[in-house]
C-alpha cells in the first residue's frame, strides 16, 4: 500500500496518503469541479509534507516554558509573540484585540482542619525528579484556586458527597445527613461533571463551601503508572479550574450578551447569573485523604468509593474545616490575536481556526499543544499562499485568551463581531488541545461529517501507517482522564455539549463547528505537571500526533476555503435530528405525554426533502461546472446553520440560541434543548410551544436551501 516514502523533519507521509491513502482516486473532491480538484490536490501535496514536528516541538517548548495565567505579563508576552509569528507567516490584518473582563486572581487559599485534630492542607504540588518545570518556586506557579469563587472565611463540618451531583445529595438526605451550612468534599468524576455544576448544586442545597479533589480512581494510580513513569496524576496534583455558571451565559460575567470592549456597560456582580455565591477550592487527593479519614457517619454507596485505601464515610463531621479564600476581583485586560490569509474569489466568506492561549500553569496539553499546532498551521498555510496557492475564501486564525475562566475572549470577540460572523462565517475549527495521545477524537455538527471522513481517510496515522480513519476503527477503547467527552462510537461525534471556544460560534451565532484532538490517558489535567516534560515524554513523544492534527485541520480548512460549493451536507443532519426527535419522543411518552411534538414531524420531513433536492442541484451544478449556480448554492449553505438558531434563545438561557444543541449544566450534550428542558417541567403546553419553535427552525433551514 505504501508506494514511496517522503521523509522530512516533520512528518513521514506516503504518496498514497497524500493523495488519499488506500482510497487514492482521480475522482473529484467533495464540492470541487474536476478542474478545481486537480488544483486542490496539488496544493494539498505541497502542504502535507511541509508540516514540521521539529517546529511544533520548539514552539511548544516556548509556549509552555513559563506559567501564563490569563491577563498576566507572560500571557501578554505570548500574545505579542503570536502576533509576530502571524506576521512572519505572511498573514494579513494581524491585530491584537483587547477586552476588559472580570478576571479574579487569588490572594489567599487556605484549607485547615480544626477538629478532630489540627491540620493544614499544603495546597502545593511536589517537584518531580527529572521535570525542571515542576521545581519552579511556588510564587511563580501561583496558588491553585477555583476562579470566580467568592471570598470569605467559614468554618463548618464536612460531608463527603461523592461526585457532588443532585443524586448524591438526595442519598445523603435520605440517610439523615443534614448538608445545610456544611462544607462538601466532592470529587471530579467519570462521566465528567463540570465543576461549575457541582458548585451550583451545592449552592442550591444550602451548603456553605465546596472542596473538589481528584480521586486516584479518576486520574491517579488506580488507572496505571503516575507521572513521571506514566500519564496519570501523582498524589499532590491539583486540578484547578473555573466554577462560573457559563452553562447559563459564558464570557465576561459583567457583560452578558455584549462585548466587553473598553468602556462597555457592566452590570453589578450581584446581578450576574453566571457568578457563584458559594466558596470553593481545589485539592489534591493526598490532602483530601486526611479529611476523608476523619469523617464519621454512614458508609457511602459502593459507587462513591474511590481509589484511596480507606473507608469512605459521608459525615457530617466529626471533621470540621476552616476554608478561607480571598480573590482580588479585578477587571483585567485580555488579548485576542487574529490574522488572516485573504481569499481571492470570496474574501468575505471566512473559515476560522482557533485555539486558546491561556493556561492555569504551563498548559502542556491544554492549551499549548493546540497553540503550537495553530502556529504551525499559520506557517504552513501562509507559506502555501506565498507559493501561489492562495485560498478562494479567507482563512482566519485566532488565539483566544481566558478560555479557562469562562470561554472568555472567544465569547467577547464573537459578540463583538456577531453581525459579520452570522453573515460570512463558513465554519469554525477548534483546537483546544492538539495531542495527549494517539486516539483521534472529533465532535462536529453533522454537516461536516463527510468532510471529516474524507480528511481522516487522507491523513496517515504516524505510528500505525494506515489512515486515521482506519486507525480509529482498529484501536481498542483506551482509558481516559476525567475530561468532558461526547458519546457515540462513530468517527465523528455529533452530540455537542460545551467546555471550549466553539461555544459562541455554534450556540450563539449558528456557525458549523468541529472540535478536534488526539486523545489519550491524561491524568495531569489543569495541574502543574501538565508541562513540556509530560507532553514530550508521555503524551506525544516526537510530536507525531501534533503534526497529524495540523494536517487534518489544514486539509479541512483548505477544502472549506477552496471548494466550488461548500462541502457542507445537511442530509446527515436531517437524519441525526430525526434520531434526536425519536429519543425525546420516547422519553415524553414514558412521562405520559401525548401528541405535543406533532408539529416537528412535518417540518422535519420538509427539511429532509429540501436536503435531497439541494443535493441533486449541487451534483448537477458541479457536473456542469456552473460557477454562478455553485456560488448561489454556497450562499444558501451559509444560512442553514443560522436557521437553527432562535433570537429568543432557550427559555431561561436566552444566550443559547441553537435549537438542536446546547450544553447541559454538566457540560454534557443536550439535544433539542428547548423540548428537553420543557419536558423536565412536565408542562405539556411548554413542550408543545418548544416543539413549534423547533418546527419553525426546521422550516427556516429548509427555506435556506430551497429559496434564492
Amino acid at each position: 500500500m505504501i508506494t514511496r516514502v517522503i521523509t522530512c523533519t516533520a512528518v513521514t507521509i506516503t504518496m498514497a496518503a497524500v493523495a488519499g491513502g488506500a482510497k487514492q482516486t482521480t475522482a473529484s473532491l467533495d464540492g470541487f469541479t474536476a478542474a478545481r480538484s486537480a488544483v486542490e490536490r496539488q496544493a494539498e501535496q505541497q502542504f502535507l509534507p511541509s508540516v514540521s514536528r521539529d517546529r511544533l516541538r520548539d514552539a511548544h517548548r516556548f509556549l509552555s516554558d513559563k506559567p501564563h495565567l490569563a491577563g498576566s505579563a507572560r500571557d501578554r508576552e505570548l500574545a505579542e509573540w503570536t502576533r509576530e509569528r502571524f506576521v512572519e507567516s505572511g498573514l494579513e490584518d494581524v491585530q491584537i484585540t483587547e477586552h476588559q473582563v472580570l478576571l479574579p486572581w487569588p490572594e489567599e487559599v487556605s484549607v485547615e482542619m480544626v477538629s478532630p485534630r489540627a491540620w493544614r492542607a499544603s495546597m502545593r504540588e511536589d517537584p518531580i525528579e527529572g521535570d525542571p518545570w515542576s521545581a519552579a518556586p511556588p510564587e511563580e506557579v501561583g496558588l491553585p484556586y477555583n476562579a470566580y469563587s467568592p471570598s470569605g472565611d467559614i468554618t463548618a463540618e464536612v460531608v463527603y458527597a461523592g461526585s457532588g451531583n443532585p443524586e448524591n445529595y438526595d442519598w445523603l438526605e435520605a440517610h439523615g445527613v443534614d448538608v445545610r451550612g456544611k462544607i462538601a468534599l466532592v470529587r471530579y468524576s467519570v462521566p465528567y461533571s463540570y465543576r461549575g455544576f457541582k458548585a451550583l448544586t451545592a449552592q442550591q442545597r444550602g451548603l456553605a463551601g465546596l472542596l473538589i479533589y481528584s480521586d486516584p480512581a479518576e486520574d491517579g494510580y488506580v488507572k496505571g503508572k503516575v507521572f513521571p513513569d506514566g500519564p496519570w496524576g501523582p498524589p499532590s496534583h491539583i486540578q484547578r479550574g473555573g466554577i462560573p455558571f457559563d452553562f447559563m451565559v459564558p464570557g465576561d460575567p459583567l457583560t452578558p450578551g455584549w462585548a466587553s470592549v473598553p468602556g462597555a456597560r457592566r452590570i453589578d456582580p450581584k446581578d450576574a447569573v453566571s457568578l457563584p455565591r458559594i466558596m470553593s477550592a481545589p485539592m489534591s487527593y493526598r490532602d483530601a485523604r486526611v479529611i476523608l479519614e476523619a469523617l464519621g457517619g454512614p458508609e457511602t454507596p459502593e459507587a462513591w468509593r474511590g481509589g484511596l485505601p480507606i473507608t469512605y464515610h459521608a459525615g457530617a463531621g466529626p471533621a470540621k474545616v476552616r476554608l478561607k479564600l480571598k480573590s482580588d476581583d479585578k477587571i483585567r485586560p485580555i488579548w485576542t490575536v487574529t490574522g488572516s490569509i485573504r481569499g481571492t474569489d470570496h474574501p468575505d466568506q471566512v473559515v476560522i481556526i482557533g485555539n486558546h492561549r491561556d493556561a492555569w500553569v504551563y498548559g502542556g496539553v491544554d492549551p499549548s499543544s493546540g497553540s503550537a499546532a495553530l502556529m504551525e498551521l499559520a506557517r504552513t498555510l501562509g507559506d502555501l499562499a506565498r507559493r501561489g496557492h492562495r485560498p478562494s475564501r479567507t482563512i482566519q486564525f485566532a488565539s483566544w485568551d481566558a478560555e479557562e475562566f469562562t470561554l472568555t475572549s472567544s465569547t467577547e470577540w464573537g459578540e463583538q463581531h456577531a453581525d459579520a460572523l452570522r453573515a460570512n462565517a463558513v465554519a469554525y475549527l477548534n483546537i483546544d488541545s492538539a495531542a495527549s495521545g494517539p486516539d483521534f477524537t472529533v465532535s462536529a455538527v453533522p454537516a461536516l461529517n463527510a468532510l471529516l471522513s474524507s480528511v481522516a481517510d487522507t491523513v496517515q496515522d504516524p505510528r500505525l501507517h494506515v489512515s486515521i480513519a482506519e486507525a480509529s476503527r482498529k484501536r481498542p477503547e483506551a482509558p481516559r482522564g476525567a475530561l468532558p467527552t461526547g458519546s457515540g462510537t462513530a468517527l465523528v461525534d455529533n452530540r455537542l455539549g460545551s467546555g471550549s471556544d466553539y461555544t459562541v460560534f455554534l450556540n450563539f451565532l449558528g456557525v458549523p463547528i468541529a472540535d478536534l484532538t488526539f486523545d489519550g490517558p491524561y491524568g495531569v489535567y489543569h495541574s502543574m505537571y501538565d508541562d513540556h516534560q509530560w507532553v514530550s515524554t508521555i503524551g506525544d513523544p516526537g510530536f507525531a500526533y501534533h503534526a497529524a492534527l495540523v494536517q487534518v485541520v489544514g486539509l479541512m480548512a483548505l477544502r472549506l476555503a477552496n471548494a466550488d460549493v461548500l462541502p457542507l451536507h445537511y442530509e446527515p443532519y436531517a437524519s441525526k435530528i430525526g434520531e434526536f426527535l425519536a429519543e425525546v419522543q420516547a422519553v415524553w411518552r414514558k412521562q405520559g405525554g401525548h401528541d405535543e411534538l406533532e408539529a416537528v414531524g412535518p417540518a422535519l420531513e420538509a427539511f429532509e426533502r429540501a436536503t435531497r433536492t439541494f443535493a441533486d442541484r449541487r451534483a448537477s451544478a458541479l457536473d456542469r461546472g456552473d460557477a454562478r449556480t455553485l456560488a448561489d448554492l454556497s450562499a444558501r449553505l451559509l444560512r442553514v446553520e443560522r436557521a437553527f438558531t432562535d433570537p429568543d434563545g432557550i427559555p431561561g438561557r436566552p444566550w443559547y440560541k441553537h435549537q438542536i444543541y446546547a450544553p447541559q449544566f454538566t457540560y454534557a450534550p443536550e439535544v433539542l434543548p428547548g423540548i428537553a428542558e420543557a419536558m423536565k417541567t412536565n408542562d405539556a403546553a411548554q413542550v408543545r410551544a418548544q416543539a413549534a419553535r423547533l418546527a419553525r427552525a426546521l422550516e427556516r433551514a429548509a427555506a435556506a436551501l430551497t429559496r434564492p
